[in-house]
């Protein structure tokens, strides 16, 4: 289910990457590389050890 202000079909997390991009993308440039890299995520999966 999309909220209100998602367009049909896109899921909310989908809408707020896509609008992140924009905002990014009209940064001046001296503003735009720490964001670039602010944007950049690193994840980390560990698999819980059985017992």
């Amino acid at each position: 289910v999309s909220p209100p202000s998602c367009p049909p079909g896109r899921s909310y997390i989908r809408y707020s990457q896509i609008c992140a991009q924009a905002v990014r993308a009209a940064m001046k440039p001296q503003y735009k590389a720490e964001a670039e890299r602010a944007a950049v995520a690193t994840v980390k999966t560990v698999k819980p050890k059985k017992e």
